[in-house]
């Protein structure tokens, strides 16, 4: 009988520890407005953040870019020194026309969560031959959901 008592209080002393572990603070949906060198509107992100341990930021959710809808994104951000860096990862299948992928980074004033960015994006038009690169840039600007 203690034997079985001992596992059970270590079982749940392990459990604790496990759970602890792994917590997380989920800090809200954010929404960003992309834009071009030119300010012209390009996109918008929709993402849930989540502070793991040790203050790591993981996003979750969706970057809209208007007449294709919704794609999946998914990324992180650390601040570094007197600002946040910031990084995101798209890719989606537009059935018929292509498939692309997309990598955003952007540096953000922690006070606003404004900034700039840059993304590389690889596009592949179904019935081509070749893959399409290309590289943007611009600001980015917090806006509500």
């Amino acid at each position: 009988m203690k034997q079985k008592f001992l596992l059970l209080v270590l079982n749940f002393a392990l459990l604790s520890v496990t759970s602890n572990s792994f917590a997380e603070k989920y800090h809200g949906e954010f929404c960003w407005q992309v834009f071009s060198e030119s300010s012209d509107p390009l996109w918008r992100y929709q993402l849930g953040i989540y502070e793991k341990e040790g203050g790591h930021l993981a996003l979750y959710g969706a970057v809209d870019y208007g007449t294709n809808g919704n794609s999946a994104s998914h990324g992180n951000a650390i601040n570094v020194g007197d600002s946040i860096k910031l990084t995101l990862v798209s890719a989606d299948r537009e059935e018929g026309v292509e498939v692309w992928a997309e990598t955003f980074a952007a540096k953000l004033d922690p006070s606003t969560l404004h900034g700039t960015w840059n993304a590389l994006t690889l596009e592949f038009v179904d019935g081509e031959d070749f893959t399409d690169h290309i590289h943007q840039r611009g600001t980015i600007s917090l806006i509500a959901c």
